[in-house]
């Protein structure tokens, strides 16, 4: 019987995160180079990228690398995989974490804006994914988490592109499960409102939206970057080797208003 902290040893691991300049995203990097992965960082912003990188392996001891890569280039994607496996010989996980999505109202779309955020929320895990197979399969307990949303998972009117794409994301990795065991496992963190910093504010919300969300959660309070990266942790360690093709909803209990008059 393995003891807990073995479970969770990452040691001579290889792990691949998108989206990784990011809150969520370098909090991942973190936590896996702290329980002794080597770990891969890609980002469309090279110059923080590499710099939360070489933080991280200055902080945990653990080889980090920062490689620039546009999401939704196929190409760039290709080439990020094959820079990993020169550099590291393997790839044992991969966290597929990018996505973004503004408040958009349902008429207020159009094909060219429901396309662009497929093709970034959705299609760009789809590729990354395609190009690490070979190498996951080689791997034990190889493992693809996605970066999931509640906004994907129910009516949300007002972010239709953004959650049309989550939808489909869910979906896909459902599938990638049911053809890929048991050589590699897929899971999706359903994710609820996070503290992202910047990128929260940037996305459509204002102070009085979040703190009418934050009174509304079971938990009272929105999520951090850490609460989520703990979910990745789990989800790709020995210690979930028996689950795959689950939403783990991590969302502080979610929302809940009583229906009783006040």
């Amino acid at each position: 019987m393995n003891l807990a902290n073995e479970l969770l040893d990452f040691s001579g691991k290889v792990i691949l995160i998108t989206g990784a300049a990011g809150a969520i995203g370098s909090e991942a990097a973190r936590q896996f180079a702290m329980l002794g992965a080597n770990v891969a960082l890609t980002d469309i912003n090279e110059e923080k990228v590499k710099a939360v990188a070489a933080k991280i392996q200055q902080d945990t001891g653990s080889e980090c690398i920062g490689i620039k890569a546009d999401a939704t280039s196929e190409t760039d994607l290709q080439k990020l995989v094959e820079t990993v496996v020169a550099k590291f010989g393997k790839i044992s996980g991969l966290v597929n974490n990018v996505g973004w999505g503004k408040a958009t109202p349902l008429w207020g779309s159009d094909t060219q804006k429901m396309v662009a955020s497929y093709e970034l929320n959705t299609i760009s895990a789809y590729n990354v994914t395609k190009f690490c197979m070979p190498y996951l399969r080689k791997e034990p307990n190889a493992s693809v988490v996605f970066s999931g949303s509640m906004v994907g998972d129910t009516p949300s009117p007002e972010f239709i592109e953004y959650s049309t794409a989550k939808a489909g994301l869910i979906n896909m990795a459902h599938s990638m499960a049911v053809a890929s065991g048991p050589e590699v496992r897929f899971n999706v963190v359903v994710i609820g409102s996070v503290d992202n910093g910047d990128a929260t504010l940037e996305a459509g919300y204002d102070p009085a939206m979040l703190k009418k969300i934050s009174d509304a959660i079971v938990m009272k309070r929105r999520g951090t970057p850490t609460d989520i990266a703990h979910a990745f942790v789990f989800l790709m360690s020995n210690a979930a080797s028996w689950i795959t093709g689950i939403n783990l909803m991590v969302d502080g209990g979610g929302m809940y208003e009583s229906k009783m008059p006040s």
